[in-house]
């Protein structure tokens, strides 16, 4: 009888050990195999930040700056732009029969009226919209008469636009302003 005990006492303790020695079940299936290769992957990637060019800066500050004026709705902004890429390519078809002129309501969505004009321009090229001056100063400009469903004509005083209107949809406003 003291020999099966002592046996099995043996059988017990060799059993405890060889536990020990191996890995828990737990870490083994929360740490799959890994080797010098995987390591290398799952380590962070320390590379040195991104500059931004001082154009992507000044681009990045002009959106902010719309965003905080009153009036402007930029979410509505981003999903018409990204309604206005499933029309038509680049610079071109803004309008849509059942959207209407999605151009139009890009520009009404950023609020430019107010804008100083190199900032309304970089916001329009941002968005790819098809645009030009047709006023400037109270003068009407010479321009084409070529027409482009959703191109924005602005007008501009002093460096400002002072209003806007869409080919095919919008005209300007009455303003004071001459």
């Amino acid at each position: 009888m003291k020999k099966t005990l002592v046996g099995m006492l043996l059988l017990l303790i060799t059993a405890t050990s060889s536990c020990a020695v191996t890995q828990d079940p737990e870490t083994e299936v929360s740490d799959p195999l890994t080797g010098p290769a995987t390591k290398q992957l799952s380590q962070p990637a320390t590379s040195a930040p991104t500059q931004k060019t001082p154009e992507l800066e000044r681009l990045e500050d002009i959106w902010d700056m719309a965003a905080a004026r009153p009036g402007a709705d930029i979410g509505q902004v981003f999903q018409l732009f990204r309604l206005k890429q499933s029309i038509g390519p680049r610079n071109l078809a803004c309008y849509d029969e059942t959207s209407g002129d999605v151009c139009e309501k890009i520009v009404e969505a950023i609020n430019i009226v107010g804008l100083a004009e190199d900032q309304v321009t970089l916001l329009l090229d941002s968005l790819e919209l098809p645009y030009r001056v047709v006023e400037r100063d109270c003068e009407l400009l010479m321009v084409t008469q070529e027409f482009i469903v959703g191109r924005v004509n602005l007008a501009v005083a002093n460096g400002i636009v002072m209003g806007w209107a869409s080919e095919g949809g919008r005209n300007f406003e009455e303003s004071d302003s001459c």
